[in-house]
């Protein structure tokens, strides 16, 4: 118990002196967008790495996440909105061998059904 007592004074001490983290996703731009009702789909994205997060859902409501990346095997997993009724995961779109595709990306919580779609390329490599 004196252990965590210590470790939680520490943690509010330094808590407010450290520098806040930005997060690796801010700046990114909206590469496309879908509404439903209250239900909104937003992919930002920075070219190689993409953010699908969808708002408006209940909280800890189920819905199922569909992302198609031109002919592959599209991903379809059941994910679940957080307290606040928001969704989000990273998506990188790589292919072997193509230089780029479309993503399309939809989610159905039975109470919202939202879709969009976004293109991609492969970044060039840059020998330095």
């Amino acid at each position: 118990m004196t252990r965590l007592m210590i470790a939680a004074l520490a943690l509010g001490a330094f808590g407010t002196a450290a520098r806040a983290v930005t997060p690796v996703d801010a700046g990114w731009s909206e590469v496309a967008r879908a509404r439903d009702g209250e239900c909104r789909l937003v992919v930002t994205g920075e070219g190689r790495f993409f953010r699908l997060a969808a708002t408006g859902l209940a909280p800890g409501q189920r819905a199922r996440l569909f992302v198609a990346n031109g002919d592959m095997k599209p991903l379809d997993w059941t994910v679940r909105a957080d307290g606040n009724g928001e969704f989000a995961r990273y998506y990188l779109p790589f292919r072997w061998h193509r230089g780029g595709d479309t993503v399309a990306v939809s989610l159905d919580s039975g109470g919202c059904a939202l879709f969009a779609a976004f293109d991609w390329r492969r970044a060039g490599v840059v020998v330095r």
